[in-house]
């Protein structure tokens, strides 16, 4: 049994609750599925959650539904948006013609006025127009998979067998099929197609074949997927599978051995040119900090004073930051998105690719470390020790510079940025309460100007 779900108390969405409680909302989508025939929604699963204090809550479901009909059960994803007063009814006119597909279920859309919610059944979305076609593709292949695997394979497309999955679905944002394919010639082959709202996967192709036709790459220092087909008229991104479990599957915090390991790839990736126009906004710097610790307040007013005092120590970290060099980030580096194939890593998921500091990437890394110890219990030590040897083996091979002063800045924004605020916004257990204690590491980080320095259990 899993720990207990503590939910801010938000004046503006008191449906929160509900909001995220499976049971309850099986019941909501059992009552919209009566209209649509003999179908009886078995379970509801919560899959993601993106809490914006005060404004609204978007999730998503995975429903089980049992058609009495045709005596089977299949899969159904819903997402929806649970609003503030006034304003679900609003959104679910603005965006009905985008969401007017039938569902596998029957049900396009959802209004809910007694839960503030404007709800979507895939393969609608208000935002990913391309998501039906991804949907379509996974369903029954076609031209789209044949072109992916020609340049895969060289040319061999003839398959006997293909399963298809849609492995990732991030409401008005992205989603991601796996397409696991047995060839008539004997081969097999794994592959994967993404779509994105900013429709930015031309950028990202360029980017991994970039990385992909690397020195790096080919002296075997950095190991990235490599890069199949942009389909521009579809808006699909494909690209290989590389071999693997993730890193947080295999070990639950890096040992040192592998975080040597991890700070030869970062180096690699870090100092690899990169054809990118996305850039971390020098602004973005100081002031993403602010805005963060503005919500978290929100959240819990007794939290205002360690985050006032936080985001003042910050400020100065901020400006100092603004001149350092470019580099090639991964952009959302964690234990997830590093694939483990014996001891060898690879690098996965390089859509949020950016230029900006190297020390913003080495400091979220080690800020996520933190944070998981301190939902585990282990002695921050631990992460420390690895977080040492990480950056030797970062600065022996890199030409990136590391400043112990602004490692500690960048450490103590991501633990208030990503590890507290992002906690929060994705409602998970644990994590609210877990926010006064990486405050404190934060704060003490940032004052100490050092990311080793002692660190209470």
């Amino acid at each position: 049994m899993g720990a207990p779900l503590i939910l801010p108390r938000d004046e503006q969405l008191p449906q929160l609750g509900r909001a995220v409680d499976g049971d309850s909302m099986r019941h909501v989508f059992e009552v919209a599925l009566r209209e649509y025939g003999s179908q009886r929604v078995t379970a509801c699963a919560v899959d993601r959650i993106k809490y914006r204090p005060g404004r609204n809550c978007t999730v998503s479901y995975r429903l089980t539904v049992r058609d009495e009909t045709r005596g089977c059960s299949f899969e159904q994803r819903v997402a929806g948006r649970f609003c503030a007063a006034g304003e679900a009814a609003r959104r679910h006119a603005r965006n009905h013609a985008r969401v007017g597909l039938a569902s596998r279920c029957g049900v396009p859309s959802l209004l809910v006025p007694s839960l503030e919610l404007f709800a979507w059944f895939l393969p609608n979305d208000p935002k990913l127009d391309s998501l039906p076609v991804l949907l379509e593709v996974a369903r029954n292949g076609g031209e789209a998979l044949s072109e992916a695997l020609a340049v895969m394979t060289g040319g061999d497309t003839d398959t006997v067998d293909r399963t298809a999955t849609l492995v990732q679905y991030v409401p008005e944002s992205r989603a991601c099929a796996r397409f696991d394919v047995a060839l008539a010639s004997g081969r097999r082959a794994r592959l994967f197609a993404k779509l994105d709202r900013e429709s930015s996967g031309a950028a990202t192709h360029r980017l991994m074949q970039a990385l992909y036709d690397s020195p790096a790459r080919r002296e075997d220092r950095l190991r990235t997927p490599r890069p199949l087909l942009w389909q521009p008229d579809l808006r699909l991104h494909w690209q290989a599978a590389v071999p693997g479990v993730p890193l947080l599957d295999a070990h639950v915090l890096c040992p040192p051995d592998l975080a040597s390991e991890i700070g030869r790839l970062m180096s690699a990736l870090h100092d690899t040119p990169a054809p990118l126009d996305r850039r971390v906004p020098t602004e973005s710097l100081h002031g993403h900090v602010q805005h963060c610790a503005s919500l978290l307040a929100q959240v819990d007013p007794d939290w205002a004073p360690a985050l006032d005092r936080l985001a003042r120590g910050l400020q100065q970290g901020a400006v100092a930051a603004a001149s350092l060099p470019l580099a090639t980030l991964h952009g959302d580096l964690h234990p997830r998105n590093l694939l483990l194939d014996v001891r060898r890593l690879s690098l996965i998921d390089l859509d949020g690719a950016r230029l900006g500091p190297a020390v913003l990437e080495l400091g979220a890394w080690i800020s996520d470390g933190l944070c998981r110890a301190l939902h585990l219990g282990t002695p921050l030590e631990f992460v420390q020790e690895a977080a040492a040897h990480m950056l030797t083996s970062y600065t022996q091979r890199g030409r990136q510079p590391v400043d112990s002063h602004l490692l500690a800045w960048a450490t103590a924004r991501s633990l208030l940025c990503d590890r507290a605020f992002r906690g929060v916004a994705n409602l998970k257990p644990g994590r609210l309460e877990r926010v006064p204690a990486l405050l404190a590491v934060a704060d003490l980080i940032a004052a100490k100007g050092d990311v080793m320095t002692p660190l209470p259990c």
